[in-house]
């Protein structure tokens, strides 16, 4: 079930991010996730399954658009809809507050599953700037 994230739920999110090849980054900290956790304000939900945590997302309304900072599934609960269910449950709560669009950085090879969800490219480029050496 969905629920929204509470800030006892941050460690456990922590590793199931750690858990995810390639999605925990050696500058992240606590603070990081801390603050991932304040500025999703009501957008930071968990799927909860049987009291386990398997699944999250850190979502922000910018007004004009919603932007997706992380969704996360734990690799042995992929296929089953989580990550589905838990963009759902974002898009349906920016679509009430007026957002035209959602956007966000995805990982290439979770791709498809976004498309399967409805998503496409923009017009817009991305563009990055790295603010860190690591």
């Amino acid at each position: 079930m969905i629920r929204k994230m509470q800030k006892k739920d941050l460690k456990y999110m922590k590793l199931l991010i750690q858990s995810i090849p390639g999605l925990w980054h050696d500058i992240y900290t606590d603070e990081t996730i801390a603050r991932a956790f304040v500025s999703s304000e009501d957008l930071a939900f968990v799927y909860d399954s049987s009291g386990q945590i398997v699944g999250g997302i850190f979502a922000h309304d910018l007004g004009f658009k919603g932007f997706l900072g992380m969704l996360v599934v734990s690799e042995k609960m992929q296929h089953h809809g989580i990550g589905k269910q838990l963009l759902e449950y974002v898009e349906n709560i920016l679509r009430k507050r007026g957002c035209e669009l959602i956007v966000s950085d995805v990982w290439k090879s979770a791709e498809n599953f976004y498309k399967k969800c409805g998503w496409d490219y923009p017009q817009a480029v991305l563009l990055r700037k790295k603010l860190s050496d690591k």
